[in-house]
């Protein structure tokens, strides 16, 4: 159901799909839809979830650990772990939704992503790792709101494999530039 679900979204948008489309996709009556989930936005929130802001708990997000460890070494590889999962072709036919309906979902999901990374950058802060001419939710935003305009840029579901190796380059130096600007010097090596 949620696959037929992300290839109508995918397709048309969220708002052109109706849950009977999603019955008829999947070979069954509106009411099984309805037996699964509460209506269509149940369905996107499931969606959202594993391709939104859920990115973070399927990318190994442990703030704790992460917090221990300097910046220069725990963001770029959680960062980097992002970037793979959105090269995955459910989740660039969940980019090619956002794009499809509209910026509002895409701003939603930054916002929520950078509400989850806060508490991260306000531990590093107090580590000594970033000081505090910024607020650590705008640390947190300032470090994913780039990189998912990579993702709404080049990683959608008809993405090449040239542009999935740009968009793979341009977070990387953006993560090497984010940590440059930002980190206090002597603090990690």
């Amino acid at each position: 159901m949620l696959a037929a679900a992300l290839d109508l979204f995918a397709a048309q948008g969220f708002a052109a799909t109706s849950v009977r489309q999603i019955a008829e996709a999947v070979g069954v009556r509106d009411s099984a839809i309805y037996g699964h989930f509460e209506g269509k936005q149940a369905i996107l929130d499931v969606l959202m979830e594993r391709a939104g802001p859920g990115v973070l708990k399927l990318s190994g997000f442990d703030p704790a650990s992460m917090a221990a460890a300097p910046p220069d070494k725990a963001l770029p590889g959680l960062f980097g772990r992002i970037v793979a999962h959105w090269t995955e072709p459910e989740v660039r036919k969940f980019t090619s939704m956002m794009l499809r309906d509209g910026a509002d979902g895409a701003g939603r999901a930054v916002d929520t992503v950078a509400q989850r990374l806060t508490p991260l950058f306000r531990a590093w802060q107090a580590g000594g790792h970033f000081d505090d001419r910024f607020d650590a939710d705008w640390l947190a935003w300032e470090a994913i709101a780039p990189l998912a305009t990579i993702r709404l840029t080049l990683m959608g579901s008809t993405a090449t494999p040239d542009n999935l190796n740009r968009a793979r380059q341009m977070a990387e130096r953006h993560v090497a530039h984010f940590l440059a600007v930002h980190l206090k010097s002597g603090v990690s090596p």
